[in-house]
């Protein structure tokens, strides 16, 4: 499988210097993905990449250009599922799921 080749992000690529993280964007993220809404989800991915003080070692962490990574992000952006779930580890966010009630 394609994502199986990707570099896995280890507990000490982390951004150890970064603030905590507000739980306001947290939830929002939480409401897009509940609701599919892909460009709410990079519009708050975007926003909480912003917050950390090394924001410009996010890309290379995800092994991926700088440009590419805003780019993304973009309106025009469409990034894989992957590359999203190792931008939240990296961010140090839980994505978790729970059946529908």
């Amino acid at each position: 499988m394609r994502f199986l080749s990707k570099p896995k992000i280890e507990q000490q690529q982390h951004l150890p210097e970064s603030p905590e993280i507000d739980r306001g964007p947290i939830h929002e993220l939480s409401i897009a993905l509940d609701n599919l809404d892909m460009e709410r989800i990079k519009f708050i991915l975007n926003q909480l990449s912003n917050t950390y003080h090394r924001k410009t070692r996010i890309p290379a962490s995800l092994g991926i250009s700088r440009s590419g990574f805003h780019k993304m992000l973009s309106s025009n952006g469409n990034p894989e599922f992957m590359t999203i779930l190792r931008l939240l580890n990296l961010l140090d966010i839980k994505l978790q799921a729970e059946p529908r009630q």
